[in-house]
């Protein structure tokens, strides 16, 4: 090969290699972005760190599934009334954290299968060795609750007055904590997320009920993107990546309940 041949297989070579980031970064934005809803200031679920990145449990989960599927998450933050809104009005694709299949959320959506296993349980002060079994137990006592929620609504009508609602979840615990209140009433996981990120001196109890129905709600009518999530989800909870991402957020792979009510009861 002559000198000159050389010299320009050598340039064509550099011109080549000097181009493949931008090939591979033209690649990559050809994944096509899917917006799903979130609930925001929902820790651990779904929330918006200081330097201003989208995390959480339900986060990880989804973004895991949709590259799956061929697709990039584009989280859409919002209140859970407006994410609710976006849904129906085909602003984002589907609702990104599980939500309680009630009947009012039955009436407006339909729901891919769940990846998590949710149970209503009490949390206790770590000192306290009674068994509260049920809302009846509550009687007389100081219950805390989130505030506005399906939970403070069961509360109120069983014990009254003796229900304490919080805007935080976090405050609600740590009153307990300081042995303000008998009881929180939560949902499993935020409890072990909020208990095991504070170190607070609090135990979970038995669950009051048997794991909740939960799943990720889709718009009416679209039972083709119902099946994809489902098998998605199925195929996920199979594999060491959920196992994972259970694992770096609560300990254990949640996709099965850690304590059967039949048992605790």
């Amino acid at each position: 090969m002559t000198e000159e041949r050389l010299l320009l297989s050598r340039r064509r070579w550099l011109q080549w290699f000097m181009a493949l980031p931008t090939a591979i970064g033209a690649q990559a934005q050809d994944k096509p972005k899917m917006r799903v809803g979130f609930i925001a200031r929902y820790q651990p679920y779904s929330f918006t760190q200081p330097d201003g990145a989208v995390t959480g449990f339900d986060v990880e989960v989804v973004r895991t599934l949709l590259a799956s599927l061929g697709h990039e998450l584009e989280p859409v933050m919002d209140s859970f009334d407006n994410v609710r809104q976006k849904l129906k009005s085909g602003d984002i694709a589907f609702i990104g954290n599980q939500l309680l299949q009630t009947p009012e959320n039955r009436r407006d959506f339909n729901f891919a299968k769940p990846y998590a296993s949710i149970q209503l349980v009490s949390v206790l002060h770590e000192s306290d060795e009674r068994d509260l079994l049920s809302l009846d137990d509550f009687l007389g006592k100081k219950l805390g609750v989130l505030a506005n929620t399906d939970i403070e609504d069961q509360a109120r009508g069983a014990l009254g007055k003796s229900v304490q609602a919080f805007d935080r979840i976090e405050d609600a615990l740590r009153a307990l904590a300081d042995q303000k209140l008998d009881a929180v009433l939560e949902e499993n996981l935020i409890a072990e997320y909020h208990i095991d990120r504070d170190s607070l001196p609090l135990k979970v109890g038995v669950p009051f009920t048997n794991p909740m129905k939960v799943g990720l709600a889709l718009p009416k009518g679209r039972k083709d993107m119902e099946q994809r999530l489902s098998n998605a989800v199925q195929a996920l909870v199979k594999d060491n990546r959920f196992k994972q991402i259970s694992n770096r957020w609560f300990g254990y792979d949640v996709s099965r309940p850690r304590v059967s009510h039949s048992l605790s009861s």
